[in-house]
């Protein structure tokens, strides 16, 4: 019988719909690692063959003692909140839920490319107080997403879903990857270029890398000098890809339209990020991913991966330290 330690808080929403996507004849235990003690954690783990995480994450000691542990499945996209180094000595393979809420994540870029470039935020307020429609939203500080170039970096199931949608606003598209993409070149008629030409080119830009030493701060003021001033910058991958100071700066002297962030620096954001005190910004609190329909989708897949190393294949989304 499989046995699987699943660190979630055992009353959220993730963890009930998970309960209807746990295989017969498994024995499947949730813990709050953020409650319980580490040596509950490690009893637990003590004879598992799989972690699931969805939520606090266990530390050293715990993964120590998860000596027969096959996978650690992460219930999330991001790995950047894993001690990559020590699942590397312990042999201890880690893959992401990534593809399971692109849906969502692309989305939010479209909400926030909206709300920015329509000033839903603004107006909201205004016509909430009697004001009805605010100056700047009367037309010729409003925009269309048709026809715009949208430039994005990381071609992933992310970005390749955003390509999707984009479909339907009849955009030139713009990817920067390590990797060139040509299904996706087909099928969107997107373009590879280069970092540079993402930035100088793009009416639109969207980041979608996972938060790594490579791409920490990698949009920092000299990439922030190379946007036309129209145009805005979406981030909803991990916040430390963007140099929030540089993007201060640049926001403040109005170098670019705006910017809509969906993640920061910091997480939570403190009530007196600079941030928010710019009226050329949308900000959301990194709530993109999750959704009612993605819920599902990363337990199925959470359970799916690991019946699929213990049956001795290889797991997808298998990620390793960079």
């Amino acid at each position: 019988m499989p046995k699987v330690a699943y660190f979630i808080p055992p009353k959220s929403p993730m963890a009930t719909i998970s309960r209807d996507f746990i295989p017969p004849g498994w024995d499947v235990t949730m813990m709050d690692a953020s409650l319980a003690t580490e040596q509950e954690q490690i009893d637990l783990v003590s004879d598992a063959d799989a972690i699931i995480v969805f939520g606090a994450k266990p530390k050293e000691a715990v993964l120590r003692a998860a000596k027969n542990v096959r996978l650690y499945q992460l219930g999330s996209a991001g790995y950047d909140g894993v001690d990559m180094q020590l699942t590397g000595e312990l042999g201890m393979p880690v893959a992401t839920a990534s593809g399971t809420n692109a849906e969502g994540v692309a989305e939010q870029f479209i909400a926030l490319t909206l709300a920015l470039y329509r000033h839903l935020t603004w107006v909201d307020s205004s016509v909430r107080e009697g004001g009805w429609i605010p100056e700047r939203a009367r037309g010729m500080e409003t925009f269309e997403i048709l026809g715009k170039t949208v430039g994005i970096i990381g071609a992933g199931y992310i970005g390749s879903t955003v390509m999707r949608l984009l479909q339907g606003f009849n955009c030139t598209i713009l990817y920067h990857d390590i990797l060139a993409k040509p299904e996706l070149e087909e099928q969107y008629g997107a373009r590879l270029v280069s970092l540079d030409e993402i930035m100088s080119e793009s009416d639109i830009i969207t980041v979608h890398v996972p938060l790594l030493e490579s791409t920490h701060h990698f949009i920092s003021t000299r990439e922030f000098a190379l946007m036309k001033e129209s145009a805005i910058l979406i981030n909803t991958s991990r916040g430390p890809t963007v140099d929030q100071a540089a993007l201060v700066e640049t926001l403040k002297a109005r170098k670019i339209w705006g910017a809509g962030i969906d993640v920061f620096e910091v997480e939570p954001a403190a009530s007196d990020n600079p941030l928010f005190a710019l009226d050329n910004i949308v900000v959301s609190g990194h709530v993109a991913g999750p959704t009612r329909e993605s819920f599902p989708r990363r337990a199925e897949f959470a359970f799916a991966n690991i019946k699929r190393v213990l049956e001795g294949e290889e797991a997808i989304n298998i990620v390793t330290a960079t």
